[in-house]
């Protein structure tokens, strides 16, 4: 894309992750952090807008997504070690206070970073957050994937299964094109994609916790971290009952701010990326 250049960054432990950034490195950084099964393409609309408005853009790779490496170690997509690349990612790359969006699991990820402390984060979106709700097709996805047939995993993935399994992140399935299939479904194809995705859900931290704990961490937040943007799809098929999950944390105490998409599916700022980004670009802003 034009103005978007990707290089790898080497982690300590040797795993070449990709990232692409856009805008000027002396503007104010914003990081941008996908989910489950996605990569950096789902933040393509992203790009331009915000490096327009002056801030410098970064966008990776998960370790087993995309075109970033795909280690096979036990523990290597658990939720701290996960936690750990995007720490090492924005040392790497030398994002000051970087301000985080993060989708579904990559909003897990950032919220563990942000409570953490460190580094300082800026602001903090979670746009339809797994660790805010229930994932529904997680326990049959995992007694489906026994570590037995992670060897015949990779001829499993054939391009009509994620063009279907895309459909569902959407709230209006017609809105996907042909090329976002073969975007998603290039990536599957690498060996190491199938068993990557088979550890992430029996390694990652899925469960929601309980209130009490959850106004816990966020009441661990400091400004401008705090408070934040929590943004929902109400068509969210995938991740379920986060609303009320979040009206508890409110009645609870929690410092949140809350905007529901009415009709938005589970990648909220894929498939309405004009509407999250101008929401996010003028709660940045606020701070």
């Amino acid at each position: 894309m034009p103005g978007v250049h990707a290089r790898y960054v080497t982690l300590a432990d040797g795993t070449a992750v990709r990232v692409a950034e856009s805008g000027s490195k002396a503007a104010p950084p914003v990081l941008l952090v996908h989910g489950w099964g996605a990569s950096l393409y789902m933040w393509r609309d992203w790009f331009a807008p915000l490096a327009g408005r002056g801030f410098r853009v970064v966008a990776l790779d998960l370790p087993g997504h995309g075109l970033s490496d795909k280690p096979s170690e036990q523990g290597r997509y658990r939720l701290e070690s996960l936690t750990a690349t995007v720490r090492e990612v924005i040392a790497a790359t030398g994002l000051p206070r970087p301000h985080v969006i993060a989708q579904s699991m990559g909003g897990t990820i950032a919220l563990d970073l942000a409570v953490s402390g460190d580094p300082a984060l800026g602001r903090l979106v979670l746009v339809n957050p797994a660790c805010f709700g229930h994932v529904r097709l997680l326990p049959l996805a995992q007694h489906a994937s026994p570590k037995v047939v992670e060897p015949v995993l990779a001829k499993l993935v054939p391009r009509w299964i994620v063009d279907r399994a895309h459909r569902r992140v959407y709230g209006d399935p017609s809105l996907i094109t042909a090329e976002d299939v073969d975007q998603y479904w290039a990536p599957s194809q690498f060996p190491g994609y199938a068993p990557a995705m088979r550890r992430l859900l029996h390694e990652f931290t899925w469960t929601r916790p309980p209130v009490s704990e959850m106004v816990q961490r966020l009441g661990a937040l400091t400004p401008p971290t705090s408070p934040p943007l929590l943004v929902l799809g109400t068509r969210d098929r995938l991740v379920r009952d986060a609303r009320p999950y979040a009206a508890r944390l409110r009645k609870a105490g929690a410092d949140l701010e809350i905007y529901s998409s009415v009709g938005g599916g589970h990648a909220l700022n894929e498939e309405r990326a004009q509407e999250v980004l101008a929401l996010v670009m003028a709660f940045i802003e606020r701070a």
